[in-house]
C-alpha cells in the first residue's frame, strides 16, 4: 500500500557541543555529542563566510548532501542527516565522525605513505 502523507517528526533534540572542528568557505563544522546513545557525529552548519554568498551557495550545499547520501565508501563519511531551511537560505549535516589527524599533517609526518593516500582517495 503506497501512502503519500507528511509526517512532522517533533523537534527538541539537543547535543552537547565538544569542540569546534572547523570552518571552511561554505561552513562551520563542530563536533558534537548525543548523550541519549553515547556517540560522537560532526554537524556543518551551512554558513558562508560571506553574506551575499549565501543565496547563490545555497543549492552547491543541497547538492553536497545528495551526493553524500548516495556514497557508500569506507573512504567517505556517511551522511546520518540534514535539515534545510530553504527560505532561510540555511540549512545542517549531520555526519560521521571519524577519529584521525589531519591529512596534512599525517603526510608530513609520513611522507612515505603519500601514494598509499592518494590510491585512497582516488579510490573514494
Amino acid at each position: 500500500m503506497d501512502i503519500d502523507k507528511r509526517i512532522q517528526f517533533p523537534l527538541g533534540r539537543s547535543f552537547i557541543l565538544r569542540k569546534e572542528l572547523g570552518q571552511g568557505a561554505c561552513g562551520r563544522t563542530v563536533l558534537l555529542h548525543d548523550d541519549v546513545i553515547d556517540e560522537y557525529f560532526v554537524c556543518k552548519k551551512y554558513s558562508p563566510m560571506f553574506i551575499e554568498w549565501k543565496e547563490v551557495l545555497y543549492k552547491g550545499f543541497v547538492g553536497e548532501i545528495k551526493l553524500l547520501y548516495s556514497l557508500h565508501h569506507l573512504n567517505v563519511v556517511r551522511v546520518f542527516n540534514y535539515m534545510l531551511y530553504p527560505e532561510k537560505f540555511s540549512g545542517f549535516i549531520f555526519m560521521e565522525y571519524v577519529e584521525g589527524v589531519d591529512v596534512e599533517v599525517y603526510l608530513t609526518e609520513h611522507p612515505e605513505n603519500i601514494n598509499e593516500v592518494f590510491l585512497q582517495v582516488v579510490d573514494a
